[in-house]
């Protein structure tokens, strides 16, 4: 990828046939793993790319003025752009409904709302990306006749350098265990932003404490910003350790140290989730409730799916005793964690999104 910014993707040069337009925000610490993984191993992007303030408050502020002036600032971009660029690549659905060339969709995290169904639909749509089929299917239910391809999440093995691993291991308890998690944010009851389940870590919380009686050697590893309210409510607990809000490598190398990952958001959202694809990439055995957004344990034996609260408690305790199912679940996260590499998974975008949806423009 090459970051040209917004001059640059306006600017009136003559068309370069064999470059791709991308239009998106960014800011550090970017809170979609896919796009800070996958688009900058895509050689043929030209990406304008609105940097928002690192801090909370300002990049909020930032946001919602992009927000109140993103028609406009489309059309305008849009229009000056299509003067060197004959394709783009949307991250939003609403970039659709305003260029005027050849496009393709990555759709990580559909909706399937009317509004999505008719922007798919559109002549200059020549295809879209999901990260697991049956995203697909269902579009196709609701009458989305493009073709799809999925590329699905994946994880950065490189990142977590062996120096880093060793690192971390070097912080696990002598001859004890590790159960971990990570997101931006922990969260709990009463904090701004708890009800979302991927940060909410509540239930997680009740899971572990009855669990924690039958595995007294094991540590919970939390990875993340916690809120202050969380802080004080784990206060003096010498069985959870807040690791904070690391670095993306020094993250993956933390997480590939826990002997069983848990995912126990309490709601299905549908969509394949980068964590899991994450914990898979580093031989994490995962114990998860039965959903879709978790199938892919399913799919690749990486983990255990659970039906309620009691299983999760008594699946986790099994692991947590029993060696070999771990190292059997940790052998089968690795063996699929081969393809779930993101540089594998650009190669695959380039060939078959790419190349073959939006080839070079010949004169």
């Amino acid at each position: 990828m090459n970051d040209v910014g917004l001059r640059g993707l306006v600017r009136g040069r003559r068309p370069d046939p064999d470059r791709i337009a991308l239009l998106s925000i960014w800011f550090r610490g970017h809170n979609n793993p896919r796009y800070a993984e996958l688009l900058p191993r895509l050689e043929r992007l030209d990406a304008a790319l609105l940097r928002l303030p690192d801090s909370r408050v300002p990049r909020g502020v930032g946001f919602r003025a992009f927000s109140a002036t993103k028609p406009l600032l489309l059309r305008a971009v849009f229009a000056a752009a299509r003067r060197r660029y004959a394709n783009l690549l949307a991250l939003d659905f609403e970039q659709l409904g305003v260029w005027r060339g050849a496009m393709v969709m990555d759709a990580d995290d559909p909706l399937f709302t009317p509004r999505e169904i008719g922007l798919l639909s559109r002549p200059g749509v020549r295809a879209y990306v999901v990260t697991a089929e049956h995203a697909a299917r269902r579009y196709e239910s609701l009458g989305v006749e493009k073709p799809w391809i999925v590329i699905p999440q994946g994880v950065n093995l490189a990142a977590a350098t062996p120096t880093l691993r060793a690192e971390a291991a070097a912080r696990k308890p002598d001859g004890g265990l590790v159960v971990g998690w990570m997101a931006a944010h922990l969260l709990t009851e009463g904090d701004r932003g708890a009800e979302n389940p991927l940060y909410n870590v509540d239930h997680m919380l009740d899971l572990w404490d009855a669990a924690r009686p039958r595995a007294r050697d094991a540590r919970l590893w939390l990875i993340g910003g916690p809120s202050e309210r969380l802080r004080a409510r784990l206060a003096g607990r010498d069985d959870i350790e807040l690791l904070g809000r690391l670095p993306r490598a020094e993250a993956l190398a933390a997480a590939s140290c826990f002997d069983v990952a848990l995912y126990a958001r309490t709601a299905d959202q549908g969509i394949r989730a980068a964590k899991i694809a994450e914990f898979i990439g580093l031989g994490v055995p995962t114990v998860s409730y039965d959903y879709e957004v978790t199938a892919n344990l399913r799919e690749t034996g990486a983990g255990v799916l659970v039906e309620d609260e009691r299983e999760f408690v008594d699946v986790l305790v099994r692991l947590l005793v029993n060696a070999d199912e771990r190292r059997s679940l940790a052998a089968a996260a690795l063996r699929a964690g081969r393809e779930l590499d993101w540089n594998r998974l650009a190669g695959r975008f380039e060939r078959e999104v790419m190349n073959v949806h939006l080839p070079p423009v010949r004169p």
